[in-house]
This record gives C-alpha cells, structure tokens and sequence, in this order.
C-alpha cells in the first residue's frame, strides 16, 4: 500500500491558502494549522448541536405565546398576519418568505415557523418591541426568567445568533469562549425549560471537545 502525503501537503490546496491562514496565524505551523482546522470542525459540530436544539425551543415556545395572544384579540387567521401592524417591514417580508418556501398552496402556522430563521426569533426580542410583543406575549415564553427582563434573553441570543451564523458559513470558531457560549445556550434554554436544559447538559459535548483543542501558541 502506498504511504499517504501528510495533509499538508495538499490540504492548503484544497482548502485555499486563504481559509487556512488564520489557523496557521494561531498555530504557527502549516502542520498545526491543520490539526487546528480539523478540531475546528468537531467542535463546530458539537456547538451545533446545542444551538439546533435551543433554536427549535426557542422558535416553539415564542410561537405558542404568540398564538395564544392573537387568539385571545379575536382576530381571525394568524398572528402572522399582523393585523395590529406591529411588525416591522423585515420580519413581514421573512414572513412572507417563510410561508413561499413551504412550496404549499395553503401553509399552515407549525410549517412557516419550521422555515424562519434563528434570526427572525432572536429580532422579536429586540427592543423595538418590548412595549408590545414582549410585554403581550413574548416573555410569557420564558417562564422561568425572573424578573422578566427583555435584555437579560436578548443578549445571550445576539451571541449566539452570531456564532451560529459563523458555524453555518464554516467560519472559524476557535478562537471564542466556547464553554461561555455553551453556558448562554444553557441559560436561554433554563428561562424556556429547565428540563430540557438539563436532558440537552447530560449529553452535551462541548466540554470534553473543547479539551481536545490542539496546543496552539
């Protein structure tokens, strides 16, 4: 059997001088520099896995507030359709977009909120509607947050919408505060349901990747 090139032989090819320099940038050598990008990707993916969950309880729990407030204004259809005019032009149109991309004639409420974007869950959080949808609705998502402050969801969410958004583009992550940011996912997902909080910690596996991190300089 012929004996294999090292990766760095051809990696930097393949991946492009430019993706690998900031890893090289860290580990000072093209050889670390791909034993960095390599535990890049494993610690990207388990991030990940934290980030799916609490976006998919995240979207969930703010939903089911928001259909029980427009049930409880009378209003026919779906508090998508914002008949109080509450929304602003962006998320009307990731409304819009959302319900398109459901490729139905009819789409109901569960299969839109299944094609709306981490960001468009973390942006009714923003403070533009802390008078209305948070004070209405939205902090009824976070029962276990006590006091009820809008910022205290808020501000954990805007780093992880930035992290995720760096994980789905395969940007690197080494550099951040991982265990930090699993600690905000934790916190978000204790203010919706402690239960899932701890089911999502008993197999969480950024800890022990975050341990296999390559010595870097």
């Amino acid at each position: 059997m012929m004996a294999q090139p090292p990766p760095e032989r051809f990696l930097p090819q393949r991946l492009s001088p430019g993706r690998l320099a900031p890893y090289q940038a860290a580990a000072g050598s093209q050889r670390a520099a791909v034993d960095l990008y390599r535990w890049n990707i494993a610690v990207s993916a388990a991030v990940y896995e934290g980030l799916h969950l609490l976006e998919v309880v995240l979207r969930n729990a703010v939903h089911d507030q928001l259909v029980i407030w427009h049930q409880s204004t009378g209003n026919s259809g779906s508090w998508m359709d914002d008949r109080a005019g509450i929304l602003e032009d962006r998320a009307r149109k990731d409304i819009a977009i959302a319900r398109a991309r459901t490729r139905k004639p009819s789409p109901t409420e569960g299969h839109a909120v299944a094609e709306l974007t981490f960001g468009f869950w973390r942006y009714l959080l923003a403070r533009r509607y802390q008078d209305n949808l948070w004070r209405l609705a939205v902090r009824h998502a976070f029962p276990h947050l006590q006091p009820q402050t809008r910022s205290v969801v808020e501000k954990p969410l805007i780093s992880l919408h930035k992290l995720r958004n760096r994980i789905a583009h395969l940007e690197p992550v080494h550099r951040r505060d991982l265990l930090a940011d699993r600690q905000d996912i934790l916190t978000v997902l204790g203010y919706i349901c402690p239960d899932t909080r701890d089911w999502y910690q008993t197999g969480c596996r950024i800890p022990d990747t975050v341990k296999e991190r390559p010595h870097t300089r």
